[in-house]
């Protein structure tokens, strides 16, 4: 930084040194030119004796430093076809590197969004008994909650309850997400409201004062931020609640912000006041000088006493932590996919990169030999080299940055259904350090190949030697790198191929339902109707006599779990009248349905007969199982009249018709699915305890004889009940469910495209520079074939066939990569199966055409050299 003032201060030094000792040796006798001439020979010589004075400065490296990275940029100035070529390539890999590797800090790497998250854990349940896949962490029951709340003394626990209820004022009725929470959740998150207040302890109760916490978007949206909502009233499922504050706009439960939320003390339904039931999530932080171990003994302490209390219920029950983590368990495996995709790309443009630098080395290489005969070490031309393309490095990084700027928000807009934790997705510090080092990193790896070919002997030979002597070193660098892009470009080529294949194979897929003119719609009856068994029924009924007047509705039906909609109702039966284990019961995708089903969905009978309208309480219970189920249960043969025991009251139920397999999961998850046997039972016979909260999950399905979104409107009019308080929502076409079931595929197979053409460009890219360039040190051999005989075709020929040979080699690299990666994919990626040949045949030939070609424009130029111009050359 004082680099000049340092100067001036060595020359005074130089000078002071030099009439010091001349003037001693005029003292001696010696006369003054003599003195100065022996004092300057006595010294050294002045620009030696500086750079040795420099060396012991310490700070010769960041002179020699800004010297090499001035050059760089110079000689970068000097070729602009040369830097923009390089930059531009690096830009792509870089930022498209980067683009993902944002999106993985902010949903998988960034720290929850509370303070000292390394402290919260989430508790959960487990039941020797329950070992049905997907079941094996349970939430927690109500009064297992308040019992590890009250006797812990290494956790401050807080619980959570996920609802939905009808908003009914001020304004017109709407669904909310209701959040039933504990008077402490905030205080545990350590996340305070925006304002207002949180609930206090005596509201924590039944009885309590009915307040409401609104969620910062509802309270936005709705009420438009006013802050005067304090102290308000609002009618959620026809009680009265005073609003006494406002989440903070970050306030997180999960993956989703909730409307609304009220003391989960005050919840008195059923379900809350037994053991049996495991509605309660529930999270909590150590406190102070606790470890995770002393918590989770402590945990078992208590789960073993309320085991021997209450043995009916908790026998066999633990309780279990584990440090608190963002639940993205669902979008973890692709974004490590395609970040992997994409470090595939970057290493094509490093390669890439490497070629065109190999190449500008060997044309400097009698240029490098001068600087060595001038005395530069190997080691001084090493860290030139490294220092050029660490400078190209750094200004592709900060292209790629700007490009990742500029593509995160439409690539998050690409992505299918709602990515966790988006509001994190940004570019902070991390993303840049990354980005730096990625930049480094490239040019680290690009640059080692032209300091291979730094001369450090055979000077002579090398400073005689023209530019178009080409070693053999370097055409066997040039080889391999292209031979490298090639097998990389393999990998993703034919990785797209098996997930195209994947997609065409899985779209052809019969769902088992007619998924045209069907709309599916979620509806909140009117909270008055859900006080008594009869009126409940009786909404229902009203529903779909209403929604049958609707002009363009052909059939209505009601349905509580929907195909390839979120959401399934897994339950245990068993075949004979002696309950076994838990453990040893067969599991059945269970769905409660009303006698028009069938005719709505379009699913085939197979068997026997459907419910009709004599299916009541009080008659015979009965079910219907789709033919998957009727394996299980009768191997074969006619499962009809045959009893099950489903534990919902009303037991046994008989088995009188048989229906085709519905593929609940959607068209790529329902083959993997460990879940597949579907039975189905009438609403009409759903007990009357659990008939408020089935109305909590009933949907109900119109096919129409006009486009379905069109009806929506009208149903919303009709069915808005005489309270005008019932609401639809969460209305999709069937079409859309199915289209969205492969949303995922569809993704992967759009991006991996993406991927596999860019590298496609940019492997031919390579091909046609390493053959040129190749081709033009050849120049004056070529010409002593031509002038011995060998035609215009000999040449092309000769040209090409170094082309396929490494093509080839390329070819049989990246078919092993490619094997290996659709055993990745398959793991990864729902309903995956590669295609054995199929994306191999069409891929590999649409790689070897373009490289071809890439590789036609070098030999038919090599094709046209002139003999003897050629000649003269040499």
């Amino acid at each position: 930084m004082r680099r000049n003032k340092l100067e001036e201060q060595l020359d005074k030094e130089m000078r002071f040194h030099l009439e010091e000792h001349a003037d001693e040796l005029m003292a001696r006798g010696y006369a003054a030119e003599d003195a100065r001439r022996e004092a300057r020979i006595m010294l050294g010589g002045p620009e030696q004796v500086k750079e040795e004075c420099r060396d012991a400065r310490g700070t010769r490296w960041v002179e020699d430093l800004w010297r090499d990275l001035r050059y760089a940029v110079r000689t970068l100035r000097q070729k602009p076809g040369f830097a923009v070529v390089a930059l531009a390539t690096l830009a792509l890999g870089i930022g498209a590197t980067t683009v993902m590797f944002t999106v993985i800090n902010g949903v998988l790497l960034t720290p929850l969004p509370y303070p000292d998250p390394g402290r919260l854990v989430d508790v959960n349940g487990r039941s020797d008994s329950l070992s049905v896949a997907g079941f094996e962490l349970q939430n927690l029951a109500y009064y297992d909650f308040l019992d590890c709340q009250r006797e812990s003394r290494s956790l401050e626990l807080a619980g959570w309850l996920f609802n939905t209820g009808t908003l009914s004022a001020p304004g017109e009725a709407e669904r909310v997400d209701a959040f039933q929470a504990s008077s402490n959740l905030f205080s545990v998150l350590g996340v305070p409201v925006a304002l207002g207040r949180a609930f206090l302890p005596q509201e924590d109760r039944p009885g309590g004062a009915s307040v409401m916490v609104l969620g910062y978007s509802f309270w936005q949206r709705r009420f438009g931020g006013n802050e005067a909502v304090l102290g308000t009233s609002v009618i959620l499922d026809e009680k009265r609640y005073t609003v006494v504050g406002v989440a903070s706009e970050s306030f997180r439960l999960g993956q989703s912000e909730a409307d609304a939320y009220t003391p989960i003390g005050q919840n008195t339904l059923r379900y809350m006041q037994n053991r049996f039931a495991h509605p309660v999530g529930t999270v909590a932080r150590m406190r102070p000088g606790v470890t995770l171990g002393k918590a989770r003994a402590e945990l078992g302490t208590i789960a073993s006493r309320l085991a021997r209390q209450y043995p009916d219920s908790n026998k066999g029950r633990s309780f279990v932590a584990a440090l608190m983590h963002p639940p993205v368990d669902d979008v973890r495996s692709t974004l490590w996919l395609l970040l992997g995709a994409v470090i595939l790309v970057l290493l094509i443009a490093c390669v890439n990169v490497a070629s065109l630098l190999l190449a500008r080395a060997v044309s400097r290489e009698r240029e490098l030999a001068v600087r060595v005969a001038l005395g530069a070490g190997r080691g001084r031309l090493i860290r030139q080299c490294l220092t050029e393309s660490a400078v190209l490095g750094l200004g592709g990084g900060v292209l790629g940055v700007l490009l990742a700027a500029v593509g995160i928000r439409p690539f998050m807009r690409l992505w299918p259904g709602v990515l966790p934790r988006a509001e994190e997705v940004n570019l902070d510090w991390r993303v840049l350090l990354f980005a730096i080092g990625v930049s480094l990193f490239s040019g680290l790896l690009f640059g080692l190949a032209p300091t291979l070919l730094a001369p450090s002997r055979n000077l002579e030979q090398t400073l005689r030697a023209g530019a178009r002597s080409l070693a053999g070193g370097s055409r066997r660098l040039h080889a391999g790198f292209v031979i490298s892009e090639i097998a990389l470009a393999v990998v993703l080529l034919v990785a797209a191929g098996m997930l195209g294949w994947t997609l065409l194979r899985q779209s052809a897929l019969d769902p088992g339902v007619d998924i045209h003119n069907v709309l599916v719609t979620r509806i909140a009856i009117s909270p008055g109707a859900l006080s008594h068994p009869e009126q409940i029924r009786a909404a229902w009924q009203d529903v779909l006599d209403r929604a049958r007047r609707v002009p363009g509705v052909q059939a209505v039906t009601m349905v509580d779990t929907v195909p390839m909609r979120e959401g399934t109702n897994q339950i245990g039966y068993w075949t004979t009248p002696v309950e076994p284990p838990e453990s040893q019961k067969p599991v059945v995708l269970a769905a409660s349905v009303s006698p028009e089903y069938l005719k709505v969905m379009g699913i085939r009978l197979l068997n026997g007969r459907f419910f009709d309208e004599h299916d009541r309480v009080g008659s015979r219970s009965v079910a219907v199982i789709d033919d998957v189920m009727a394996q299980q249960v009768s191997g074969g043969q006619a499962p009809l009249g045959k009893h099950l025991w489903i534990g919902m009251g009303a037991d046994p139920v008989t088995i009188v018709g048989v229906v085709r397999h519905v593929r609940q999961w959607g068209l790529a998850a329902d083959d993997q699915a460990p879940v597949r046997a579907q039975l189905y039972y009438p609403f009409t016979q759903v007990p009357d305890v659990l008939l408020r909260r089935w109305s909590e999950l009933m949907s109900i399905a119109v096919r129409t004889g006009v486009e379905p979104r069109s009806v929506v409107g009208s149903l919303r009019r009709e069915l808005r009940g005489a309270a005008n308080d019932q609401v639809l929502y969460e209305s999709r076409t069937m079409q859309e469910l199915a289209r969205d079931s492969l949303a995922r595929q569809r993704f992967l197979m759009l991006l991996f495209g993406v991927f596999a053409g860019l590298a496609l460009l940019l492997a031919s890219i390579g091909i046609y520079g390493v053959l040129a360039y190749l081709t033009s040190q050849r120049v004056p051999e070529i010409g002593v074939r031509m002038a011995l005989g060998a035609r215009a075709w000999d040449v092309m020929w000769l040209v090409l066939r170094g082309s396929l040979g490494m093509i080839f080699v390329g070819v049989a690299v990246g078919t092993v990569g490619a094997l290996a990666a659709g055993r990745v994919l398959e793991r990864l990626v729902e309903g995956m199966q590669p295609g054995g040949a199929s994306a191999f045949a069409v891929m590999v030939p649409v790689l070897v055409t373009a490289a071809l070609i890439a590789s036609f424009v070098p030999a038919r130029r090599a094709s046209r050299v002139d003999p003897v111009k050629a000649l003269r050359q040499e």
